[in-house]
Formats: structure tokens, sequence, C-alpha cells
């Protein structure tokens, strides 16, 4: 019976880390032996916490995310920088940002029931423009660090010389590029789209249950010094 907890533990494990789904539809055999067999449970949790893996349960369904600093499963700054296709930190920032940004538009607090199935890109870029001009505000500047203002000032100067779009550009034809807010935008939404967070039709991202899943359950653990700022700024930046 041990060898068989440790087996099925031992699957479960592996269809997690290599992004297979088991869930009440999908694996259902893994799934209820997560959910009935304490041992297995246990196990599945003792393998997650050596990896430095997060579970997280949403609708019937195991998701995992990876801890802080974890060199195996999560990225590097340098390894996001590759994956979206950026090149210098300040871009990377920018992406940060816009992800933070995306996040809020969905969901004030982990404890929310968001309602919103999408959101577009140039309500994104709306809402980012927002947010670089009340971090640039007196009541954040009181709450920063002389570093902090700095960083923030750095991104919101990227962000404001960006171009809304390429020159000669529609927003439908435009590509994913550095070079214009819409193409930062969907640069930054091809990655998240690639993990498996987002799927795009007809110029609306849609936010998949991954997403979901990690918003409700890892937000107040993960959210930062950032929300910490924006946060401390009172009603200036209430929304973001």
């Amino acid at each position: 019976m041990e060898n068989r907890n440790l087996e099925k533990a031992v699957e479960i494990y592996t269809k997690l880390i290599t992004g297979e789904e088991i869930s009440a539809a999908v694996n259902v055999d893994l799934y209820e032996a997560y959910e009935g067999i304490a041992a297995v449970y246990d196990l599945v949790h003792m393998l997650l916490k050596k990896s430095n893996l997060k579970l997280y349960e949403y609708k019937q369904a195991l998701y995992v995310t990876a801890g802080p600093d974890n060199r195996a499963f999560g990225f590097s700054n340098e390894d996001l920088k590759k994956a979206i296709g950026l090149r210098v930190n300040k871009e990377l920032f920018l992406a940060y940002y816009i992800i933070y940004t995306a996040m809020l538009l969905f969901y004030k607090s982990s404890s929310d029931i968001s309602v919103r199935e999408y959101v577009r890109a140039d309500e994104l870029i709306a809402a980012v423009t927002d947010g670089m001009h009340a971090v640039s505000g007196e009541a954040l500047l009181e709450v920063m660090s002389d570093t902090e203002n700095e960083s923030f000032k750095t991104i919101a100067v990227l962000w404001s010389e960006l171009p809304e779009t390429a020159g000669g550009d529609d927003g439908a034809s435009l590509k994913a590029a550095r070079g214009s807010k819409l193409g930062m935008i969907k640069l930054v939404f091809n990655f998240l789209q690639e993990q498996q967070l987002f799927f795009e039709s007809g110029g609306k991202y849609y936010a998949l249950d991954r997403f979901r899943a990690l918003v409700q359950n890892y937000y107040d653990e993960a959210r930062g010094r950032l929300y910490e700022i924006l946060n401390e700024g009172g009603d200036t930046h209430a929304a973001y």
C-alpha cells in the first residue's frame, strides 16, 4: 500500500510539473487519489515543498507555481527578458507593471470574485498610463525610497515615450514589439498565453482558470513592495 501511494504521488507530481491537467474531468483517478487518500496528499505536498513549488486548487483542478527564487522551475530576470522578447531591465520592469495592472483590472484583492471575463489592449494602455501618472504623484513619492522613486520614473518615462502604435499600423495588424505601447502589451500577453494564463480572441484577452487560481491563492502572499507603495499612497492610486 505504501509503495502504491508513493507511485501515485510521484505520478501526480510528474504530471503537474510537466503542465498536464489533473482535475475532476482529466486524469480523474489521480485527482481522486489526491483528494481522497491522505497519504498521497501528504506525499505530493512533500515533493512539491522539496522542489520549492506551491499547489493551488481551483474549480476542482490542481495548479502549481514556482516559489520564490526557484531556479529550476521559475524564471530569472534574464530568463524573462528572453521569454518575453525584451532587451533591458527597464523594459522588463515595465512588463511587470503591465502584468500587475492587468491583474488589478480583474481583481482588486484575492478575496474579490471577479465577473470580468476579458480585458482589451486599449483598456490596459489606459490603465497603465493612469498608473504611471499616479506613481509620479506627490502622495506616492513620500512613501518610496530614492531607489524606488528612480525606478518608477524610469519606467514612466519609457512608457510615455512609446507611441500608441507603430507608424502606419493599426491595432489589429500590429505585431508584438517593443516600439509602441500596443506592441508592448502584445509582447507581454503573448508570454502570458504561453504560460496558459490567458488566451486572445478578437482583440480581447480572456483570463483562464490557471490565472484565476494563481491570483485568488497567491496574490496576497506574493504582491510585494509594489502593492505596499500603491496602497500607502492612499486614494491617489486606489484602483491600481
